[in-house]
């Protein structure tokens, strides 16, 4: 990847809705939804890796702006009292390397399970513990859960965006409406390339139920946020004469 032109990138993305954002209208682009954001910056987890490139905070804005406009999520005007306020950070999770994770197994546990939670919520998390203890099962070796397992056990960049009632935030009560994790295999990319296109391709999940984690590759084009064919990954190989998903 580190060579190619235009690289294709392994992502997922995740939303966990609870009860009270069930309750609220959707958003959409012809009735918006008002938020006021606050950006808690770059977040590095997992084993420690010097010299890390975050992109600077103002580029993370910009795309997440661009992201939420799509889905119907805009900044409040001035003077107008928000309905929601959107709480987002991204970061990198490494993972151990081989001798690390035999001299501390606990320590390589607790990373898988921590990256397992990026990637599909804290049910596909203890799904992941549930192998440790137990092994596998025939379900475990679906298409689609080899591809979820592999970006768990790699190094991952990740976005999380949560969405709170604003009343119940300055209310000191902070009510979760909804909660985004996004994922992109870190192999061979540069933070400051993959997270664009990360961010615009999740925005069509933000706020919207899933039954499940979408595991999807893009084509992106170095130097650019232009995105290229998309592929959600199913539980099966798709059809022979192939096609985009969109």
């Amino acid at each position: 990847k580190p060579f190619q032109r235009n690289p294709q990138l392994e992502m997922t993305v995740y939303t966990v809705m609870t009860d009270f954002g069930r309750t609220l209208p959707a958003a959409t682009p012809a009735a918006p939804a008002t938020y006021v954001a606050s950006d808690q910056g770059f977040l590095p987890l997992g084993d420690a890796v010097g010299r890390q490139r975050p992109p600077l905070p103002a580029e993370v804005e910009a795309i997440m702006v661009r992201a939420l406009g799509e889905r119907g999520y805009v900044a409040a005007p001035a003077g107008q009292v928000p309905a929601l306020v959107l709480i987002y950070y991204w970061g990198s999770h490494y993972r151990l390397d081989v001798e690390m994770q035999r001299m501390f197994p606990e320590m390589h546990r607790q990373h898988l399970l921590e990256r397992a939670t990026l990637v599909g919520g804290p049910a596909y998390a203890q799904e992941i513990l549930r192998q440790f203890e137990w092994g596998h099962l025939p379900g475990d070796r679906s298409l689609k859960k080899g591809y979820l397992f592999q970006q768990t056990d790699t190094d991952l960049y990740f976005v999380v965006v949560s969405a709170y009632d604003h009343a119940s935030v300055l209310a000191k009560s902070p009510r979760l409406a909804w909660r985004t994790t996004m994922t992109v295999n870190a192999i061979g990319v540069a933070m400051k390339e993959s997270l664009p296109p990360l961010i615009l391709t999740a925005a069509e999940w933000f706020g919207r139920e899933m039954d499940e984690t979408v595991a999807l590759r893009r084509t992106v084009r170095r130097g650019t946020v232009e995105l290229g064919p998309l592929w959600v990954i199913e539980d099966e190989p798709p059809p022979a004469t192939g096609g985009e998903t969109k």
